[in-house]
């Protein structure tokens, strides 16, 4: 092994042994919540667009990925469950009752219909994404965002059209290709194969065991578009109940270091606390694959990661302490960039308080931290009195305070928000927070408004924040909405 490998690797140890990330009760992040880290001056205008872009192509697992590195929050995944085939998202009630009881495909057609969109601060479309999907018998049509027809049959799978991650079973997110794709099954075998109008082709076998673990080995032929010559290269990856492994190698770049991928986690359980950690990161030379597609900041980056680690009692008022940290090291030079955060929270869910210290940049011995206070008050309700009882109907109560330490300098300007949410059903809430982001409300102060509303037929939703200044009056600084209809 070579003394770059050597080095690198070296580098990766140091970092998994410093440093390590507590994950608190998790949940998936939704448009609402990269807004609320976005007002508050926690991610940038770009880290928020890449997370929202994430969210419209339904890629839970990256966007949770970049919610753990930019905002230093803790989020569940979705991997594991087929987003665009999920039975109380696609059909109604009694369909999914009815599918239950008989396993046989249905001839009945379904589906849905859905329009999702963003303004910016001007009021204008930012993005949008229509889509029409429909299951019948052992087929899935998608047109709009994604135009692809899909077959599957106890085990086989065929798509024709536009190909990308999720059809691949890809632990690295790939780029969208134009082709059709089919994997047979061979006993605990599984053989696949690609081929896509750029003439990129790929052979892959798999080999699952067990239901907890599953490996594919891989081989893609490129035809560079530059130049027509060829290029090769192989992905080797690993997914298993304990997490995600995966790397892709050119041959033609000896020198450089492949594209690696690793998302590692653990939970236990015990009499009076329960343990969780997780590690993710990308490592990679260079030079990429043309095929992937991630985040530009995963791609300007020789490491690139988060670390997670948590207990959290088992007593009823479920008090929590967790660390979470991420590491970035640019291509161009071999400084770190290092940021982790502190918190813990306790009290039960009529009184909970929790407190916070985030560490800007490390390597410059923690000069820049952010400190935060919240308290929440929640209460389920039974026939219109607040009980603590675990009710459908719920309402919320959230107030924050947050600003910035600089040593030898003292505090900044403080944030302040205090927010209310109420949730009468699964399918319905409503919720509005006040943020005063520069100590005064005459300097400057946003209203954020979440709701939605909906059935097992439709749902709408919308998510808008509203800015006013000195200098401007009340308007939308960005907004989220979405319209789907179930059929």
């Amino acid at each position: 092994m070579n003394f770059l490998y050597s080095r690198w690797i070296q580098s990766i140890l140091t970092i998994i042994l410093i440093y390590v990330n507590i994950v608190q009760a998790e949940s998936q992040i939704s448009e609402a919540q990269v807004f609320e880290w976005w007002d508050n001056g926690i991610i940038d205008s770009d880290e928020a667009r890449e997370m929202l872009d994430l969210l419209e192509e339904e890629n839970m697992q990256e966007a949770c990925l970049l919610a753990e590195v930019y905002a230093l929050e803790s989020c569940a995944t979705t991997k594991n469950k087929d987003t665009h085939n999920t039975d109380k998202k696609a059909i109604s009630k009694k369909k999914v009752a009815s599918a239950k009881k008989d396993k046989r495909p249905s001839l009945v057609p379904y589906g849905h219909v859905e329009w999702s969109g963003r303004t910016d601060s001007l009021g204008h479309l930012e993005s949008q994404r229509t889509e029409l999907q429909l299951h019948f018998y052992r087929y899935t049509l998608r047109l709009g965002s994604q135009s692809l027809l899909t077959y599957k049959n106890v085990g086989s799978e065929a798509y024709f059209g536009q190909i990308s991650t999720k059809e691949l079973h890809s632990v690295i997110p790939l780029d969208t290709l134009w082709g059709t794709a089919a994997v047979y099954p061979l006993g605990m075998f599984r053989a696949g194969a690609l081929l896509d109008t750029a003439r990129t082709t790929q052979a892959s076998i798999s080999i699952t065991p067990n239901k907890g673990f599953d490996f594919q080995l891989a081989y893609w032929h490129h035809q560079h578009p530059a130049d027509s010559t060829e290029r090769h290269s192989f992905t080797v990856q690993a997914k298993g109940n304990w997490g995600d492994l995966a790397a892709w190698w050119i041959p033609e770049n000896k020198s450089d270091i492949p594209l690696f991928k690793f998302q590692i986690h653990h939970r236990e359980k015990m009499e009076y606390a329960t343990l969780a950690w997780k590690a993710s990161a990308y490592l990679h030379g260079e030079h990429l694959p043309q095929e992937i597609l991630v985040s530009s900041t995963i791609a300007g980056s020789r490491f690139w990661g988060s670390q997670t680690f948590a207990v959290t009692a088992a007593d009823s008022w479920k008090s929590s302490f967790s660390i979470n940290a991420r590491t970035i090291i640019p291509l161009e030079g071999d400084s770190s960039k290092t940021r982790f955060k502190v918190m813990t929270e306790t009290g039960p869910q009529y009184l909970r308080g929790g407190a916070s210290a985030t560490c800007l940049q490390a390597e410059e011995r923690c000069r820049q931290n952010d400190l935060a206070l919240k308290i929440s008050s929640t209460w389920d309700i039974e026939n219109g009195i607040a009980s603590k009882s675990s009710a459908q109907e719920r309402l919320t109560f959230i107030g924050k305070i947050r600003t910035r330490h600089t040593q030898g300098q003292g505090f900044g300007t403080p944030l302040y928000e205090a927010g209310a949410a109420y949730a009468p059903n699964a399918f319905n809430s409503a919720g509005v927070a006040l943020t005063i982001p520069k100590g005064l409300p005459s300097r400057e102060l946003r209203i954020r408004n979440t709701i939605e509303v909906g059935t097992d037929l439709f749902l709408l939703s919308l998510a808008v924040t509203f800015r006013r200044t000195a200098e401007e009056t009340f308007h939308p600084l960005h907004a989220a909405m979405k319209a789907r209809i179930n059929f």
